[in-house]
């Protein structure tokens, strides 16, 4: 038996995809039955029969009994479930969920004795590129006050799975760049792909690594079945300025480009008007002081470790976008 967490999101919802097209017997940890919905109508947009297949389990990561009864039989876990947020509001929630959660279910696969657990991080835990060179596997989490609030929590819960390896835990840790892919516009890249969607004016002059969630599902069930033990793994696709990703994702829909480099003082402006009208109306910020300051970034990494020890057919950025044009406009 295999247990999924976040099995609504991004991530998770695609990867109960590929799984079930395994035969894999599959328990999915979700919170609410409209989310679980979003998951069935994935499944049919994919064409893959079986979603009726997958044993359900409503409940969080904060429950410590329920994570243990979700363990029984199970023998990996594909540790998805993530807040992704940069609203000032969501700081103490973000915590609660990527953090102690984090830490609840590596408790409980100690345990349970669990064979492995694959964790889910993100690049932002690896630092930035210092003088453009690429960042892999060997790069450190640089302690400043230039992290958001989500890549310090990414990092946290991080260092709860290696703490978890001291303890008998057996881990793999993936470090995906910015996933595209099909999903709402509300939830992790969906609001970037509507913003890109959108006829735009304005890019910045940074850049990051981007990859398709298909090949970060590839990546963590091949990872998984490696029998690889405690080590991390870069999945990153494409090394691209925003620039280059709002020029590819103007051409994919069909919209116009932006022209109009925006520098830092337009978006250190930009950021203070969204946190004033936070502050004045309790509008959810389209930019903040994190975001304006990553927009501004150039940041590089490498997957080579992954490519060097796993065959996975990448997909282009392209391809990627290509994919969430169809499904919103099936």
């Amino acid at each position: 038996m295999i247990l999924v967490t976040g099995a609504t999101g991004l991530v998770g919802s695609h990867l109960l995809i590929e799984l079930i097209k395994n035969g894999s017997f599959v328990r999915a940890l979700y919170r609410s039955q409209k989310t679980r919905k979003g998951v069935e109508e994935l499944f049919s947009y994919y064409k893959v029969e079986g979603f009726e297949k997958i044993e359900w389990l409503k409940g969080d990561l904060m429950d410590y009994f329920l994570l243990m009864d979700a363990l029984k039989d199970v023998s990996v876990i594909y540790h998805c479930a993530a807040m992704v947020s940069f609203k000032p509001s969501d700081r103490k929630a973000m915590f609660n969920v990527n953090v102690e959660g984090t830490a609840n279910l590596v408790n409980a696969a100690i345990e349970s004795k669990t064979e492995c657990f694959c964790h889910v991080s993100s690049i932002a835990t690896l630092g930035k590129s210092l003088n453009g060179e690429l960042i892999d596997e060997s790069s450190f989490w640089q302690n400043d006050d230039n992290h958001s609030v989500y890549s310090q929590s990414k990092f946290q819960s991080e260092m709860e799975v290696w703490r978890g390896t001291k303890e008998g835990l057996k881990a793999v840790v993936l470090n995906p760049s910015v996933i595209i892919g099909p999903c709402a516009d509300d939830k992790s890249s969906g609001q970037l792909i509507h913003s890109l969607s959108k006829n735009m004016t304005f890019y910045t002059g940074g850049g990051t690594g981007f990859v398709d969630v298909r090949n970060v599902v590839d990546a963590m069930i091949a990872v998984a079945q490696s029998g690889k033990v405690n080590e991390r793994f870069i999945v990153n696709g494409e090394n691209l300025s925003y620039q280059t990703l709002m020029q590819t994702a103007a051409k994919v829909f069909d919209v116009k480009a932006p022209t109009v480099k925006a520098n830092r003082i337009l978006t250190g402006i930009a950021w203070r008007l969204e946190r004033l009208k936070y502050m004045l109306w309790g509008q959810a910020p389209k930019m903040t002081k994190e975001t304006a300051r990553t927009s501004q970034n150039q940041s590089k990494y490498s997957a080579d470790k992954l490519h060097g020890e796993m065959k996975i057919n990448m997909f282009s950025i392209e391809e990627a976008l290509e994919n969430v044009k169809s499904y919103k406009g099936r």
